[in-house]
Parts: C-alpha cells; structure tokens; sequence
C-alpha cells in the first residue's frame, strides 16, 4: 500500500512538472520606432535625419535585445511602447501573419533597399518589426495594437501606440482612449487554455509635475475600473499591468502629493504577502529588488522606475498563470543596450544609427499551475536582488 501512495505521489509530481509551462514577459519602451516613408508626426525622425538605414540599425538593436531571451528565441510576450502610430489609414487593420507568408523567403534587409515599394512603405512599423524578428528566428509572434488612428481632435498629436507580440492565441482586444497620452491596450492571450490579461500602457510625461500626474490619474482610473470588472467576476483572474508609467513606482511617498496614479488610484502594493487578504490585489515587482538595484533610466541624473510590471493576486495562487517568484530583472545588458557610464545605451541618428533607448526594458517569467487552487500561495523566499547585465 505505501509503495502505491509513493508511486502515485511520484506520478503526480511529474506530471504535474510536464504540465508546467514557463514563459518570459518583456516591457519594453523602444524610443520612438518610427517608419521610413516620412509620413510622421516626430519631426526629427523625418527623411533629413532618418533614412531606412536609420529603421534598419534600429530594429535590429531592438532584435539583439530580443534575442537575449529563451536562448536566442526571445521572449514569449512583449509589451511595446512608442511605436509610431500608422497614420496611413484610417482604420487600423493589418495583416501581419499574410505580411509574413508574402514576404517569406524575402529578407528585412532587401524589403528596405532594392525592393522598397509603396506596398511596404505604407506598412505600419511594428510590422517590419515583427518581420525582423522573425529573419533573426524570432517567431511564432501574434500582435494587437492600440486602435486609435484616426481619432479626431487634439489626439492627433499623440504620436504614438501601445502594440503586444505574443506567442500565445489572442482573444479579445480593447482600446481606452487617453486625451493627451497612447491609448491603453487590453489584450488577453490564452496560455494554454488558461486566461491571461496584458494591460499596455504609456502615461503622460513629466514625473514631478502635478498636471501631468492628473493625466496618469486618468489613466490609472480606467484600468482600475476595468480591472475591478474582471476581479468582479473572478477575484484570482490572472492580471499583468505594466508599460512606461512615466512616474515612480513610490510616487506618493517621494512627493507627498494627496493622490497618485500608481499608489493611490491602482492601490499597487509594496507588499507580496499582503495580496493574500483582502485589502490588496496588486503588487509592483519594483519591490523584489534593493533600493540600489531600482531604476530603468535617469531624470536630471537620477535613476527612475518608470517601466513598472504590477501584477495581480492571481499570479500568487496555484491556479492558472502563476509568477515564477524573485524572476524580476531589469534587461541591462553590458555591451549592449548599456553605455560606458553604465547607463542606458539612448538611440542616436549619428551615422547609420546607434544606441537602443532611454529606458532598459525590464522582464519577469512566468508558468502555468494545474492545481486549480486559489485559496493557496506560492512560497515566497527572500530576493538578494540582480540585473540581467550580471
């Protein structure tokens, strides 16, 4: 009898292990991905100062990043910010995987030099993206974007949307419109079978002014509502809110102000084991790292936690989508995406283009649990804290 009970227990841990899937997040702002055809509304990315050539070096930048994940295939979602808006249509529409199945065989390099034409002129940028990843063996992506290209109105100026790469089956996709600020993108994705939502976001600039934080408090609200309707429905629904804040992940305490976006209205905590109450049902993963280890770029020389990963009690549980624990890192890497100062490597047109952007990308992992138990949590164990550089 104890032979049986020990072969069963064994039995289980090992399917259960095979059941498990591990995948990589990436939050990644990539400083104003801009086409080449000079439709654009960022004047110092107009034909004067940025060519193909420009588009080329930039993308494959963004790629070398890329690949420094899953052994070179790269990670399994990306959540993109500043992508240039694709102001050539008046609906946005596109065929991504017919773009890959037309262009097969076709490389990159080739689509943006002798075989450049209105067709791939009038691509929307994240598209060519999608294609250079796929040339450096990058694939398998599914992407949404943000639908707001043709929104009338003083929107016309917001240059930019948010865009989510998945390996994972899209469902459904929804649009919030912000007045002066990228449109917030929902999008969830089924990880096998198990539902997850991605929140894409990029706030409005300006981490010590209290308009701007008025504009975040905008933003932070819609997601909240949002979000309160699936934590309605499901109070362990799997929920990933990340993106360029533009603000610091302790806002509230660095400046005193009465209400912030990230502290107050999203009510993001500080604290993992809190989530299991009732109180809190967010948790910034800034919080896993040292004091020291915390910034994904500089303001006026000082280090800032823009590029913010808040994760939702349900990644905690043993059900669905679980956050593989202390896998936080900010995506530094030495010779790379990091100068000499030990600082982000910032784009510049010099040449045929350099550099990568103002911010580090930051990434976590997570898996899928099959033990359908919401009233357990995972272990938590202390972190010493690192970079991906390290």
């Amino acid at each position: 009898m104890r032979a049986v009970l020990v072969f069963c227990l064994l039995w289980l841990s090992l399917t259960t292990a095979a059941a498990a899937r591990e995948f990589t997040v990436l939050v990644y702002n990539v400083e104003n991905l801009a086409g080449a055809d000079g439709r654009t509304l960022s004047n110092d990315y107009r034909p004067q100062l940025y060519s193909r050539t420009h588009l080329m070096t930039k993308m494959n930048n963004i790629a070398r990043v890329c690949a420094q994940f899953n052994d070179g295939n790269g990670p399994d979602i990306i959540l993109f910010q500043e992508i240039e808006r694709d102001i050539n249509s008046d609906q946005y529409t596109f065929d991504h995987q017919g773009m890959l199945r037309h262009f097969d065989g076709t490389p990159i390099e080739e689509m943006l030099g002798a075989r450049y034409n209105r067709e791939i002129a009038r691509m929307p940028v994240e598209a060519l993206l999608l294609k250079t990843l796929s040339d450096r063996g990058m694939k398998g992506y599914r992407v949404a974007a943000a639908d707001d290209a043709m929104v009338p109105g003083p929107r016309r100026v917001v240059s930019h949307i948010n865009v989510i790469f998945s390996r994972f089956a899209i469902g459904s996709v929804q649009t919030y419109l912000l007045e002066d600020a990228p449109a917030i993108l929902e999008v969830q994705v089924e990880v096998e079978g198990r539902p997850l939502y991605l929140f894409n976001n990029h706030w409005k600039f300006g981490v010590d002014n209290t308009f701007s934080e008025r504009s975040r408090i905008d933003a932070a609200e819609l997601v909240r509502e949002r979000l309160d309707e699936i934590l309605g429905v499901n109070p362990n629904a799997d929920v990933i809110i990340a993106g360029d804040l533009n603000c610091l992940h302790d806002q509230k305490v660095r400046y005193g102000w009465k209400r912030t976006a990230v502290n107050d209205v999203l009510r993001a905590g500080n604290e993992e084991r809190l989530l299991r109450g009732d109180r809190v049902d967010l948790y910034n993963l800034w919080n896993e790292l040292p004091a020291n280890q915390r910034g994904s770029g500089l303001v006026d020389g000082r280090w800032t936690t823009f590029m913010q990963m808040i994760l939702s009690r349900g990644l905690y549980d043993l059900n669905g989508v679980q956050y593989i624990d202390n896998s936080f890192e900010v995506a530094a890497f030495a010779g790379l995406n990091v100068n000499a100062e030990g600082q982000p490597y910032r784009w510049s047109f010099k040449g045929v283009g350099q550099g990568f952007s103002e911010n580090f990308p930051i990434v976590a992992r997570f898996r899928t649990v099959p033990n359908n138990r919401t009233d357990q949590y995972i272990e938590l164990k202390p972190n010493g804290g690192r970079m991906a550089q390290k």
